[in-house]
């Protein structure tokens, strides 16, 4: 990645620079409890309300391998479960899990 220079902290994210071509990245500030993540941002104007939950979720689907044939236990919701969860990506997400 190179080296980063913090440049601000905000709303529970810290804004980087990186030194090697000046590109802006925002970091969830640490938590013991929550997976952090490491964003590109193009508007630095606007990085502390930067929706990354998109890509937050994108990785979870990735990384639970994808979804099962059942449908999501919620009442109402008929979306198909991620694998090794009883919630389909949006539930799940909602519950806070990141993993």
């Amino acid at each position: 990645m190179g080296e980063l220079e913090l440049l601000d902290r905000k709303n529970w994210y810290e804004l980087y620079r990186r030194i090697e071509d000046g590109t802006h990245w925002r970091l969830d500030t640490e938590d013991k409890f929550q997976q952090r993540y490491l964003v590109q941002i193009d508007d630095t104007g606007s990085w502390d309300s930067f929706d990354s939950s998109a890509l937050e979720k994108e990785l979870l689907l990735e990384r639970r391998g994808g979804v099962g044939a059942e449908e999501c236990i919620c009442a109402g919701c008929s979306a198909p479960v991620l694998l090794k969860s009883a919630f389909c990506l949006n539930h799940t997400y909602e519950r806070g899990v990141r993993k």
